[in-house]
């Protein structure tokens, strides 16, 4: 209820009253409702689907890293046979196995012809109802992802929200209550697909690392390294662009816009920074990581595959190599067919960025080059 009434404070200060105030009342009751129909059945779960409690999460796979880093990529690559235990958007956005008996019909109806595009691919990242994406979205039914942020009024405003970032930092009553959520929903997916790997999306969790090998002790991450002057300027277009599509930019002043793209910039490079510090301070446990540049992997696909393969223990059948091997080839001829804007038109120079980041401008940042 707390973030709400941040919410309805933060659009109250961008607009004061006028029709976009009242355009995002109505859509912060919208997001209560959904909030209370989520909550109503996942608590019905432990009444008519009470097996799935003792479903065991072994060995998840977690990806990480900065969003545009190849996180997607990956995640596509392995849950493409339907070999995973991967979730599509509408199961990410109704968890509850209670809640699946109700609008599974729905999504089946809706999509028997033709899939269902929330998102199109135009804008850099396609999301459609009855297609896999990223894990990390279960977070927004605990408010407790950047993806509040971004997606909401409060990314255009002037504060911090760090306790929504860091969630390492967090109190550990609340972080550690945000991963068992995380691994309660876990458990129903496996118990509703009968696919027992975990393979999850992840990249904001990046912050979370630590509180994840607590709940999840025999997890595994894949960190995807790219630099910044790469994924910055598609990461902060792809935010443009579903944000234009959700709600359109032109309720936003230019000096809002630029608040909301300075905020994400800080908080891309605390990200970075976050996974550096952790890696080269030796808090986290480095046979738990395999660090995947991004670079090697558009060249090398089929041997990174491999390479992931042996680090986590999973099994791929015959048809996911043939998959990846098709994949393989495609992707040498690959154009994008969204349009990415450049640094500048969001109010930030390369020398900013070289200067800020000048930690990862080392040679061999990771200590990876041995590999």
């Amino acid at each position: 209820m707390r973030l709400y009434k941040q919410g309805l404070a933060a659009s109250w200060e961008l607009f004061g009253f006028s029709r976009n105030f009242v355009f995002f009342v109505f859509v912060i009751l919208f997001f209560m409702t959904h909030s209370f129909f989520t909550v109503t059945t996942l608590f019905f779960d432990y009444i008519f689907f009470p097996k799935f409690r003792k479903v065991k999460v072994k060995q998840p796979v977690f990806i990480i890293g900065h969003p545009r880093s190849g996180t997607t990529f990956i995640h596509h690559l392995f849950t493409q046979t339907d070999e995973m235990a991967a979730f599509t958007t509408w199961q990410l956005l109704f968890p509850a196995l209670t809640a699946r008996v109700i609008i599974k019909p729905i999504v089946r109806f809706l999509t028997r012809k033709n899939p269902v595009v929330l998102i199109p691919e135009e804008a850099g990242h396609q999301i459609a109802l009855d297609t896999v994406e990223e894990d990390e979205m279960l977070f927004l039914h605990t408010h407790d992802t950047q993806f509040v942020i971004i997606g909401t009024p409060l990314g255009f405003v002037e504060k911090d929200y760090r306790e929504i970032r860091f969630h390492d930092l967090q109190p550990r009553k609340k972080r550690i209550k945000s991963a068992r959520f995380l691994k309660s929903i876990f458990q129903r997916h496996i118990y509703y697909s009968g696919k027992t790997q975990i393979f999850a999306q992840t990249h904001f969790s990046t912050h979370r690392i630590k509180t994840l090998l607590e709940v999840f002790p025999d997890a595994k991450f894949i960190y995807m390294h790219r630099m910044p002057e790469e994924t910055l300027p598609s990461y902060l277009s792809l935010n443009y662009n579903i944000l234009d599509i959700l709600w359109g930019m032109h309720r936003f002043s230019e000096a809002q816009k630029q608040t909301f793209f300075e905020q994400r910039y800080k908080a891309s490079l605390e990200l970075y920074r976050y996974f550096y510090e952790l890696w080269h301070n030796n808090e986290i446990d480095k046979e738990k990581v395999l660090i995947v540049d991004y670079k090697k992997l558009r060249k090398e696909l089929m041997p990174m595959f491999e390479q992931i393969v042996e680090f986590t223990g999973i099994k791929p059948s015959k048809e996911l190599r043939s998959a990846v091997a098709r994949q393989e080839q495609k992707q040498k001829s690959y154009q994008r067919k969204h349009q990415v804007k450049t640094l500048s038109d969001f109010g930030i120079n390369s020398d900013r960025v070289r200067k800020d980041f000048a930690f990862l401008y080392a040679d061999d940042p990771f200590g990876q080059q041995k590999n």
